[in-house]
């Protein structure tokens, strides 16, 4: 697993670049497992083909080709795959978020709208599925970069503006909950991450990543809200879901597999040390009992 700043991973990618903007064209044949990525520009990646995976705050989820994600800065966990022989390929646009900011401020102004803020915590990213004319603006861009033709910095802002004003007339909401500041506690928000991440396998690093925390933090926030360490409990939770799956009749290698062990013994022994007795025995005590 790799700690990498962005953009700065993808200089030897074809690109188009201004003081602010840059457009870059991915292509990898053998892309690598999990990264924690550090945003230091916000980012908007559309497949072209494979598929990437998306750990940002407490949330996750899967973009597939002909998808697009919108991911502020901060920090991400990003895994991407290619499907099938073909190589893993997209069109990424780096910003920083005040462009954006910008363009909300006069965009409410000509259409005035107003945006009414949610009262808990903003929108960590924005998944879309890419339409015909999105379709056509990404084969523009790539166009652009295949000539290796010089774009002034103008143009390629307003080449920007265009997929942003995309955005707000499709999803003004979420695109303006994005970009406002974030209203969530910390405590709160390391809550989320961690419940919405149990069965996801991630480590303690990589938890304490999204939580935007060192592992030493993250180690005495969590202890602060939980009263008991991080590893304990993330196991202990972990045995209380394979004891609800078991009792409503779930296979066993269904269920060590989810929970992220390697083979049946390690979770059988797990298991026996939390409730004593193994899971077949538990389940066929439930099983004679309802």
């Amino acid at each position: 697993m790799v700690s990498i700043q962005v953009p700065e991973i993808l200089t030897n990618h074809r690109q188009l670049t201004s003081n602010d903007i840059a457009i870059v064209y991915y292509n990898e044949h053998m892309p690598v497992g999990r990264n924690l990525i550090s945003f230091n520009k916000c980012a908007i990646s559309f497949i072209l083909s494979g598929q990437k995976e998306l750990y940002r705050g407490a949330e996750c989820t899967l973009i597939s080709e002909h998808e697009a994600v919108l991911i502020p800065d901060g920090h991400a966990i990003i895994a991407e795959r290619k499907l099938n022989a073909q190589q893993y390929s997209s069109l990424v646009i780096f910003f920083p978020a005040e462009l954006a900011q910008k363009f909300i401020v006069k965009y409410a102004k000509q259409n005035n709208y107003r945006h009414k803020a949610s009262p808990t915590e903003k929108d960590v990213f924005l998944k879309f599925h890419q339409t015909p004319y999105i379709t056509e603006y990404l084969n523009g861009l790539i166009h652009l970069i295949d000539k290796q033709l010089l774009v002034p910095p103008a143009l390629l802002l307003h080449k920007l503006e265009e997929l942003f004003l995309v955005l707000a007339e499709s999803f003004p909401a979420q695109f303006f909950e994005i970009f406002r500041p974030l209203a969530a506690d910390g405590d709160h928000q390391l809550r989320q991450i961690v419940e919405n991440n149990i069965l996801k396998n991630l480590s303690l690093n990589e938890l304490a990543f999204l939580a935007n925390r060192s592992l030493a933090t993250f180690k005495r926030d969590f202890e602060k809200e939980y009263g008991i360490s991080p590893g304990k409990y993330i196991r202990e939770r972990k045995l209380d879901i394979a004891r609800h799956e078991l009792t409503e009749g779930g296979a066993l290698n269904d269920i060590y597999l989810q929970l992220g062990y390697e083979n049946a013994s390690n979770f059988t022994s797990a298991f026996k040390k939390q409730f004593g007795q193994t899971p077949k025995a538990y389940q066929s005590q439930t099983s004679i009992l309802s």
